[in-house]
């Protein structure tokens, strides 16, 4: 499992395309995820315990907000950056 911010965005569109998304909507990597319409607060909860699984890291609750989840791109800087080194 790769760890750049392009593996990440990889692995979350795919599964927010999959498990999540209820139309075959296409996520670019700066798509409005939040702001767009495309994650629900169920959604949103759902993404981050997938990222807590895969990923190994916690999100915290403050950090579960619109800039953060803003887009792929800004989850994936998140997830990166709560890697260890």
């Amino acid at each position: 499992m790769g760890s750049s911010e392009a593996d990440i965005i990889v692995v979350v569109r795919s599964y927010m395309q999959k498990e999540l998304l209820q139309s075959e909507v296409e996520l670019g990597d700066e798509t409005p995820l939040i702001e767009g319409g495309h994650l629900t607060s169920l959604q949103t909860v759902q993404l981050v315990m997938f990222i807590g699984e895969q990923y190994g890291v916690e999100i915290e609750p403050e950090e579960v907000n619109e800039d953060e989840f803003r887009s792929l791109k800004t989850i994936a800087a998140l997830v990166k950056r709560k890697l260890p080194a």
